[in-house]
């Protein structure tokens, strides 16, 4: 049996405050606190039974430092996606006209693939931030989230696009064509 909005309601009442005030004494960043503590409820909403809670508040520390875990793992995964992005194009001071064509028809590939692949607010933060330039505070406004919120949008097209990278690159997939 899914669990009954009016239980998360009253669980969310009763101790969404402290929860956010808990992570933010660890992330030291409100938003994150707040996305976090958003990311919490949710979870247990998408649960299909929620448990007798003898102690909600352990509970819910359990469930939001597994989701704080997994946000540091997706930001590391981020880091090194961006880090080997700028590794690869140092030196590319001005791309010839031929590389500049490859790399509209990559966008081109990689835009097709968002298109069909990934949910709209990601497919939506990436091309506002690849392709027309905007900055994380103004996609975060346009879509109506924080920047931390913008950053894993981010962070998920990226971890996809190196994962479809990946399986196109590796000998087993090359064998099998």
């Amino acid at each position: 049996m899914h669990p009954s909005t009016p239980e998360i309601r009253a669980l969310y009442v009763a101790h969404q405050g402290w929860l956010r005030g808990w992570l933010s004494g660890r992330l030291r960043c409100g938003f994150a606190a707040s996305d976090l503590t958003h990311d919490t409820f949710v979870n247990l909403m998408e649960q299909p039974e929620l448990p007798t809670l003898r102690q909600p508040r352990a509970f819910l520390q359990v469930v939001a430092s597994r989701l704080m875990i997994n946000r540091f793992h997706r930001m590391t995964v981020e880091a090194e996606v961006l880090r080997a992005v700028a590794m690869t194009s140092e030196g590319d001071l001005a791309p010839s006209a031929e590389e500049q064509a490859s790399q509209r028809q990559m966008l081109g590939q990689v835009l097709a693939m968002l298109a069909h692949e990934l949910d709209e607010k990601s497919r939506t933060a990436f091309v506002l931030a690849r392709v027309d330039g905007q900055s994380y505070r103004e996609i975060a406004t346009r879509l109506g989230v924080s920047e931390t919120r913008v950053k894993q949008y981010l962070a998920k097209v990226l971890l996809h696009c190196h994962g479809r990278m990946t399986a196109a690159t590796s000998p087993s997939s090359q064998s099998a064509t």
